[in-house]
């Protein structure tokens, strides 16, 4: 069971990292199918039990991302994508991804920061907006803000991420 969700888990990142690479967008037909597939093979195996372990990983999976949506860090694929990934590999695996794409998203954007040269000037603008955040309650610096932001796909976060936490953090799928 764990090679056919390893080998589901892989074709979902591969294809969802080339269409967000190309297109900035994750297709719903992938995400769809990843948490068909995933809730599939968890009732294969295990039966009710596993059904509700893969709905429950998708509901995790899901509803982390919405959250980091919310805000405007990712887009709607992504969170769709989390969901799928939560019905293949469960509550314990999606949550550990989650967290670890994060990182790695901050260590990406560190780096184009970083050759941009753009380091000291964002350092600034960072200064500026938690002043007038947390002391004058603006948050119209916020949306200024954003449309400068230095954006990428968050699958070439994700992908890294997701091997990662396969190979290092798996608590078990």
């Amino acid at each position: 069971m764990i090679y056919a969700i390893y080998a589901g888990l892989f074709a979902l990142l591969a294809l969802s990292l080339y269409h967000d690479a190309k297109e900035r967008k994750i297709p719903n037909r992938y995400t769809v199918a990843g948490a068909l597939f995933g809730l599939a093979v968890h009732v294969w195996q295990e039966g009710w039990s596993g059904a509700a372990g893969s709905l429950i990983g998708l509901a995790a999976g899901f509803g982390t991302m919405l959250a980091i949506h919310l805000v405007g860090a990712v887009g709607a694929g992504d969170v769709k994508l989390f969901g799928a990934i939560g019905a293949m590999t469960g509550v314990g695996f999606v949550m550990n991804g989650a967290v670890n794409s994060v990182l790695f998203a901050a260590v990406i954007g560190a780096a184009i920061v970083l050759v941009r040269g753009e380091l000291a000037m964002r350092l600034r603008h960072m200064g500026a907006l938690l002043f007038n955040l947390l002391l004058l309650r603006d948050i119209k610096g916020m949306v200024r803000y954003k449309q400068k932001a230095a954006t990428f796909p968050f699958m070439y976060a994700v992908a890294p991420a997701i091997a990662f936490t396969a190979t290092y953090c798996t608590p078990g799928l």
